[in-house]
């Protein structure tokens, strides 16, 4: 052989890799189930659009998990849901979000960028389809993602029933595509349902997740992890996920736009500081979104962050 190694070698590198990377899940999750994360919220005050870190507010982030199938089937989202995720990103952009829902703020970053073969900055998601943390936060982060591209093969869902909170309605990315002239992105669920692993990171995501999967609270890496191109990072999700409990995939999409729901109002309120993380990235463009009232209030909340 050429390298050296006969089939049998060659297998047993093969069985030592996949055997690391099963156990480098499993204790990634076992850190979920054992964390209560603590996370500030952001309020809106008054009429006041800036909005503010509560110095002792907390909300429990729902990170305990527990191993077991739970799982549900992966189908192509309904046309239902994708129009709603195109709709409400165009939709939403007029209205003042309430950034009261917000539950998991971003944190700055600095450094550290991902950018494609093309040259674009990326936005890099790391999640498991098991997750309800990542089932709430794949909502507004497709819709803020829609206001600077296209998706194409989008799916649907559901958290684990065997997780707290439990079968919470979701997308999936992992068979989806995304085009952009703005930015990259990269959506990558590492663990399927039945918590076999489903997708790998490159060498240089996975350093990325390794360093700023994290939190103060809980070092080790979480789900789900969102980089905004080296310049925010969201852990976990952004609002609580018990708002979808009880819902479809389609009765998501048939709320999402109404902002005096809970689900309208948490998944516009997130979408909003995630396109304003994106605009950060393309330097305001395009302009019709990251100058509308919505993206405007929730730059001046990411602004008060790093003061």
């Amino acid at each position: 052989m050429a390298d050296g190694r006969d089939d049998k070698g060659r297998t047993s590198t093969k069985y030592a890799a996949k055997k690391a990377a099963s156990e480098r899940i499993a204790a990634q999750r076992a850190a979920q189930q054992r964390a209560d994360r603590k996370r500030n919220l952001l309020m809106a005050g008054g009429g006041v659009l800036a909005v503010v870190v509560v110095i002792g507010g907390i909300v429990f982030a729902g990170l305990h998990t527990k191993k077991g199938s739970g799982s549900s089937d992966v189908v192509p989202a309904s046309s239902a849901v994708s129009q709603a995720i195109a709709n409400v990103a165009t939709s939403s952009l007029s209205a003042t979000p309430d950034l009261s829902t917000i539950a998991g703020p971003p944190s700055a970053l600095t450094g550290d960028a991902l950018t494609a073969s093309n040259g674009l900055p990326q936005v890099l998601y790391v999640g498991a389809e098991y997750c309800p943390n990542c089932a709430a936060t794949r909502w507004p982060l497709a819709v803020a993602l829609t206001r600077f591209g296209t998706f194409s093969g989008l799916s649907t869902s559901y958290s684990s029933s065997t997780d707290k909170p439990s079968h919470i309605p979701t997308l999936s990315f992992r068979n989806s595509s995304y085009k952009s002239s703005y930015i990259d992105f990269d959506g990558k669920e590492q663990v399927d349902g039945n918590n076999k692993p489903l997708q790998n990171l490159t060498t240089a995501e996975d350093a990325l997740f390794q360093k700023f999967g994290g939190t103060t609270s809980q070092p080790q890496p979480g789900y789900p992890f969102i980089d905004f191109g080296g310049k925010w990072k969201q852990n976990g999700e952004s609002y609580l996920s018990t708002v979808l409990s009880g819902m479809t995939p389609d009765q998501v999409a048939s709320t999402m736009s109404d902002a005096k729901s809970k689900p309208g109002a948490a998944i516009q309120a997130s979408a909003d500081v995630f396109t304003a993380e994106i605009c950060d990235m393309t330097s305001g463009k395009p302009t019709n979104v990251c100058t509308s009232a919505g993206v405007v209030a929730a730059t001046t909340a990411l602004a008060s962050l790093t003061k």
